[in-house]
């Protein structure tokens, strides 16, 4: 019986996202041949001395960009990346073949379980996120930063870099059972936001990049990304709960005996 447990991929899958899209980032990785935009410059961001930490500005940013990330979308792309890492499993792409449907059945068993624990590591870090914001942004550049990911057009940003966000190294280094680096989240993060610009209009990357130009807290945002990528590498490398881990096992080994009685 094939067991799988302490499975990593899919960890804090919204938070990801925290500086996934900023113009600053997509600047800095531009695609091949893609539209020229503003060349901009930022000052590295340096901590500030907040006297309002607790603001609720830092929560509404969060929320902000929490609300700009369409998971399901997200989830469907990590379930199939981890599909295609099982049936590239000589074993457990022999019994699909043998059985059709076996490696979808087991997805499909596994990703409520999944979806319920992305939510909780989500939850349990957010007070972390909020810190970081709070030690880098003020009250009124965190709004500002929260008025662009609810606008049309960061929500359109974000939705072209979510829909080619498929965590390919982060997942596969999670299948190994090896410790998940901030060197593939920051890959498979540089790659979606590579594709998904390349897939925007001219239009849209001048309009980014005005709204960067006229927004610097958008600027400053990404400078902050060493930090929010330490903290989205811990939530990569966060276990499953133990009755989490148990409940995808029982999927396994039900699907198993289901389609392959003794």
């Amino acid at each position: 019986m094939i067991r799988i447990s302490a499975m990593r991929y899919g960890r804090g899958l919204l938070a990801a996202m925290l500086v996934l899209g900023t113009p600053a980032m997509a600047q800095e990785a531009p695609p091949p041949m893609a539209p020229p935009a503003p060349r901009m410059i930022a000052p590295a961001a340096a901590t500030i001395a907040n006297p309002q930490p607790d603001h609720p500005a830092y929560s509404d940013l969060i929320l902000a960009i929490e609300g700009a990330v369409d998971k399901d979308i997200v989830l469907a792309n990590a379930m199939a990346v981890v599909g295609q890492q099982l049936r590239a499993d000589p074993n457990v792409g022999a019994a699909d073949a043998a059985s059709p449907g076996l490696v979808d059945e087991i997805l499909a068993g596994m990703r409520p379980v999944i979806d319920r624990h992305n939510d909780r590591v989500t939850k349990d870090y957010r007070p972390r996120m909020m810190a970081v914001m709070a030690d880098y942004l003020t009250p009124e550049e965190a709004s500002n930063v929260a008025a662009f990911y609810r606008s049309d057009l960061g929500r359109k940003l974000m939705g072209g870099v979510i829909s080619n966000y498929s965590m390919e190294s982060v997942i596969a280094a999670g299948m190994k059972e090896q410790p998940v680096t901030e060197a593939q989240v920051r890959g498979d993060i540089t790659e979606a936001v590579t594709k998904g610009m390349a897939q925007m209009d001219k239009s849209d990357i001048e309009a980014i990049g005005r709204e960067a130009l006229a927004n610097p807290a958008l600027m400053k945002l990404q400078r902050i990304s060493p930090q929010i990528n330490r903290l989205r590498t811990q939530m990569e490398n966060e276990p499953l709960s133990p009755a989490d881990d148990a409940e995808i096992v029982a999927v396994v080994e039900a699907v198993f005996a289901k389609r392959f009685p003794q």
